[in-house]
């Protein structure tokens, strides 16, 4: 998957209004994204198929009742419109309050078909499964869903696991959603040097989108340095899609610096996970 430029992973799409899509998507080109997810949400109530009663002899057609749920929109028209202008991704955010909703997913066939999966937790117990369990590739405090206890442990199992954190800074924009939308930003930064976090607009309205060198000046709002606000829409989203496709193949890829003697490592970790999209020369790819 080739995917380069400014990155914006969560484009709200509903599957209605495609005029809108095409003009949210001219913008995002013309400001100077090169990569974008359409994303999709999927509450936890959709999961409620109803079992038919199977009669004597009967056999079952479909063993995964979820396959027509779980289904990208039909966007394939967009996709060749932009083809020479943008990487155009599929994804799917789904909302939980039940644990037990994540296994039901995972086992569909439909999730591979998403190039990005990220939850967003209803409640405290969700969102301690979500950290320490959930194969996910991105994970969405929601703002205006009341109050969380969001902890360190919490914090560094996910990033552990490789899991992302996602700042939508629509919700910076929203008055109603600012002031927790920041608290959580800024924990990300106090409980991990803001490691594995990635910023997106969260958004479906094209005039809330931003410019991405005005995402990266706003990157101290969100206790981001600069270095790492720029990684936030480049290098961390880059990293992010291959790590994703690691978990829908089963392949992992990875890099192994070989040095003659061991640096000592930046107290500060500003340079942890910097890297944009190029890779050292001394760096070797393996994948597996």
């Amino acid at each position: 998957m080739s995917c380069i430029g400014f990155y914006d992973l969560c484009i709200n799409f509903d599957g209605g209004n495609k005029e809108n899509l095409r003009r949210l998507l001219s913008r995002l080109y013309e400001m100077g994204y090169r990569t974008v997810a359409i994303n999709q949400t999927l509450d936890e109530s959709a999961l409620e198929v109803e079992k038919k009663k199977k009669k004597k002899g009967e056999k079952t057609e479909n063993k995964d009742p979820l396959a027509t749920v779980i289904n990208p929109f039909d966007v394939e028209d967009i996709k060749n419109e932009f083809k020479k202008k943008l990487c155009i991704l599929s994804r799917l955010t789904f909302t939980f309050a039940d644990t037990a909703k994540t296994y039901t997913l995972g086992q569909s066939t439909g999730l591979k078909k998403f190039d990005l999966y990220g939850v967003m937790p209803k409640n405290q117990a969700a969102l301690q499964f979500a950290c320490s369990q959930v194969n996910v590739d991105i994970v969405t405090i929601n703002s205006s869903s009341g109050s969380f206890k969001f902890t360190r442990k919490l914090y560094l199992q996910a990033v552990e696991r490789g899991v992302h954190f996602e700042i939508r800074y629509a919700d910076v924009i929203e008055r109603s959603t600012r002031k927790s939308a920041i608290h959580y930003s800024h924990l990300f930064h106090v409980y991990g040097k803001s490691r594995n976090v990635i910023v997106s607009s969260g958004t479906g309205d094209y005039t809330m989108i931003r410019n991405p060198y005005d995402i990266i000046n706003l990157g101290a709002l969100f206790g981001l340095s600069e270095v790492k606000a720029k990684a936030a829409v480049l290098g961390q989203c880059h990293h992010l899609i291959l790590k994703a496709e690691g978990r829908r193949f089963g392949k992992a890829v990875f890099a192994i610096k070989i040095t003659e003697e061991s640096p000592a490592s930046d107290e500060d970790g500003e340079d942890e996970d910097e890297s944009e999209e190029e890779i050292s020369p001394n760096k070797k790819k393996i994948k597996l």
